[in-house]
């Protein structure tokens, strides 16, 4: 691309740094409907077009998710990347102040080095049914959560404050049957979705709220196994430095939704004989109770895009008839 653009973005305004040949521009908008179209003039006035132009921002919330729709939906290439890997990219170079400004001008640069080094990866928006059934997941986790602490709270508080705890919380089991009940109908309206979420429920171990995650989740642009649990940092973490030899743990450099959907089935994983066999052999070795759990998190999450490349149902001795091998 001619032109790389970084953003920061804030609650309230986000901070453009314009990278092209020699030129570094710099400029600040609101972040509102009104900010996109001051950003669109300006990009122009520089003498850039969209098909030249390549935008990332990080990973922030919702503040930026209008922005990054807005220059998709304009042309423009547009990357979402981890906060983490600007931060780290900072300390690379040093940097001893952190302001906005000096945050869009670190996204820039580093956008312009991994483009050019095709490490970039490019982001497209989710599909409207997406989009509804990630926004009513986390919702439905966010209410799940809420009531979990009030059921801690009225364990601790007084006799005469419980009855307004009791009324909160049946009024957070209503709402949590309800978002239940409307993340049924739209997976059960779209003939794609409905058919994907029967693929990852005949995963033993995998029920309707870690199959809606996964579909709500998961971008569909990843179609490998690999990248996924690089998504969902669940690809392990090996230490072998100085006197820690040989630790090894989960990244957990990705997607926390998507490893909290699958904790309690990989726990509960004696019904899978996959991950029967897999806690099994690492048992046997010596393995930690949580190295295991993470391994068979890691295992679960790749046969969720195994049948979800394949279009073909789980099937226990899948290895086994293909290859000759046993399925454990």
């Amino acid at each position: 691309m001619k032109y790389i653009l970084g953003v920061d973005i804030a609650k309230d305004k986000f901070d453009c740094c314009l990278l092209g040949g020699e030129q570094k521009l710099e400029k600040t908008f609101s972040n509102n409907p009104r900010g996109c179209q001051q950003l669109m003039r300006w990009l122009a006035k520089a003498g850039s077009r969209p098909v030249e132009l390549w935008a990332c921002m990080e990973a922030t919330g919702i503040y930026g998710e209008a922005l990054l729709h807005f220059l998709f939906a304009a042309g423009l290439t547009v990357s979402k990347v981890n906060p983490a890997q600007i931060k780290h990219y900072a300390r690379s170079l040093l940097a001893r102040h952190k302001t906005d400004r000096q945050d869009a001008v670190l996204i820039a640069e580093f956008a312009r080095e991994r483009s050019h080094a095709g490490k970039l990866r490019v982001w497209s928006p989710p599909s409207p049914e997406q989009a509804r059934l990630r926004a009513l997941t986390r919702l439905l986790a966010a209410r799940k959560e809420q009531l979990a602490r009030e059921k801690r709270r009225a364990k601790m508080v007084d006799a005469c404050l419980r009855s307004h705890l009791v009324a909160m919380m049946r009024a957070f089991d209503q709402l949590i049957t309800q978002i239940e009940k409307e993340i049924q109908e739209l997976v059960d309206a779209g003939p794609e979705l409905k058919r994907r979420r029967d693929l990852l429920m005949s995963i033993p171990c995998v029920g309707p709220v870690t199959a809606h995650t996964v579909l709500a989740e998961l971008p569909t642009e990843i179609r490998s196994a690999r990248a996924a649990a690089a998504y969902a940092g669940l690809t392990p973490q090996r230490e072998d430095s100085g006197r820690k030899i040989g630790r090894t743990r989960l990244s957990k450099t990705g997607n926390p939704r998507l490893r909290q959907a699958f904790f309690m089935p990989a726990v509960n994983g004696k019904n899978n004989p996959r991950l029967k066999a897999l806690a099994l052999r690492l048992e046997q070795k010596g393995k930690t109770g949580k190295q295991t759990v993470g391994a068979c998190m890691h295992l679960l999450l790749r046969l969720c895009v195994g049948v979800l490349a394949s279009g073909q149902p789980f099937q226990a001795d899948w290895i086994s008839r293909t290859s000759g091998r046993s399925p454990a």
